[in-house]
């Protein structure tokens, strides 16, 4: 059985300017949301409000009928969320800290040698876990981030920018983690780096100035740009000639002095180009241009 999310006309004001004008959605299963954007757009803003770092000025937020914006007891247990710059007291250790996590997440002695023996083994942390957090490495820094968001087992997730930092390896092991938490779980995820969430997400939000712009499933994001992008090679010198006509969503190396590139097209392609299957990313630029 899925896990039910919604988020009614949530607003913010930093002073005057308004950062979140009415955010609404819903999401009626468990899996991946993904919440895309430009900086600025306001989507750390928002996962704040929702993990509680932040008070909105309307709005409300319901998990399976729970009301978790007026219940801090019933938000601490039900969420789970790793800031984009996870960082504590770098002499503290992996154990120390994850103990305290379930001293906030009020667990008696036993839940607590459950779940943080559960963590420690489920993201490989046995080996650096009575160390001080100042030795971690980056992949292990980001290992304990998400292992002390899973403490208490919550059933909703929150992640901003669950890849920063790490390397393209580390990269690969964290989205295996994430699809694997997104099984029984909601988790929401903010990223600029759509390739990290095109193989798993169900759906995708586009955030930009405070507003959503875009509510739906990736296939059909992908839909709005079908038939739209053309892939092909351009001479140098014809580069710097029709760059500024082009509608340029991807650039790739030089070879043998050609430039290969992916555009958008409405109506006629440059010569030679040919349409090719779109991915997430090329709609999720397509989008953000339009």
């Amino acid at each position: 059985m899925g896990n039910r999310l919604s988020v009614s006309n949530i607003k913010f004001y930093y002073f005057n300017k308004e950062v979140l004008s009415g955010i609404t959605f819903e999401h009626d299963d468990n899996g991946i949301i993904a919440l895309l954007g430009p900086n600025g757009a306001g989507k750390t803003t928002l996962m704040r409000i929702l993990v509680g770092l932040k008070k909105a000025k309307t709005g409300n937020v319901y998990y399976n009928g729970e009301d978790l914006l007026n219940n801090r007891n019933k938000l601490i247990k039900a969420v789970g969320y790793l800031p984009q710059n996870f960082e504590i007291y770098s002499n503290v250790s992996g154990l120390d800290f994850l103990s305290y996590v379930c001293d906030v997440k009020m667990l008696n002695e036993k839940e607590k040698k459950d779940n943080i023996e559960f963590v420690v083994e489920k993201f490989n942390l046995e080996r650096v876990i009575k160390k001080r957090f100042g030795s971690y490495s980056g992949g292990y820094k980001r290992r304990l981030g998400i292992a002390q968001a899973m403490i208490g087992n919550p059933q909703f997730i929150i992640i901003d920018e669950p890849t920063a930092g790490l390397d393209p390896e580390q990269r690969f092991e964290f989205r295996q983690y994430l699809t694997n938490i997104g099984k029984d779980k909601i988790v929401l995820i903010s990223t600029h780096i759509v390739e990290d969430i095109a193989f798993y997400c169900s759906k995708v939000i586009i955030l930009n100035e405070g507003k959503i712009t875009f509510d739906g499933t990736p296939d059909e994001l992908i839909g709005l740009v079908d038939g739209k992008i053309y892939g092909g090679t351009i001479n140098v010198e014809e580069y710097g000639t029709l760059k500024g006509q082009l509608n340029i969503i991807e650039q790739s190396g030089m070879e043998d002095g050609k430039i290969s590139l992916k555009v958008i097209c409405e109506d006629k392609a440059p010569h030679g180009f040919k349409k090719i299957k779109p991915t997430l990313e090329n709609a999720y630029v397509y989008f953000q241009k339009g």
